[in-house]
């Protein structure tokens, strides 16, 4: 008699957290890079890496279901696990610049207007002028409208990512005689 298999929704509900934290590492490391320049890095490599992560994910399914889950099973599953995962990093990104950077994107704003004027094609352009104006008016977005920007962004092209992580995860299993 078969073992019955866990649901995608089972998966990713257990799975939501480990990648939840990952997804809150890179947040924290892109929050925190403009102070410490190796967190820059270290972002860059966890979102260079999160197609294999998504794709470790769906491929563990695939195998606990002996090589009989559904692409498009696999593909909520990736889904489902980006959901759950952004809730927890827009969280954590929300407390981390509410008490820990409450100007973060001032800051950014500030470095931005500071860097393009420094380009002489840039120096008087509509997008210096613009920022400027943003940030001598406080007309910047509020943390909360940053954190559910990421969220929908990150929410998005995780789906894309796991549509194609899903055809990789399902690679034939191979048995060994």
């Amino acid at each position: 008699m078969m073992e019955p298999t866990r649901s995608i929704f089972q998966c990713a509900g257990q799975w939501g957290l480990p990648f939840g934290l990952y997804l809150s590492c890179a947040a924290v490391a892109s929050i925190f890079a403009d102070y410490f320049m190796p967190l820059n890095l270290l972002f860059i490599i966890l979102v260079i890496a999160l197609p294999a992560v998504t794709c470790y994910f769906q491929r563990r399914k695939f195998l606990e279901d002996n090589g009989f889950s559904e692409y498009a099973a696999l593909w909520m599953l990736g889904i489902m696990l980006y959901i759950l995962g952004m809730i927890i990093a827009s969280v954590v990104a929300l407390l981390v610049l509410n008490y820990l950077r409450p100007d973060f994107l001032y800051v950014q704003a500030q470095a931005a207007i500071q860097a393009y004027s420094q380009l002489p094609d840039m120096k008087d352009g509509e997008m210096v002028k613009t920022l400027q104006h943003m940030v001598d008016n406080k007309l910047m977005p509020s943390n909360i409208d940053m954190v559910f920007s990421m969220f929908w962004f990150v929410t998005f092209f995780g789906s894309l990512i796991s549509a194609i992580t899903a055809l990789f995860a399902r690679r034939s299993i191979k048995k060994h005689q």
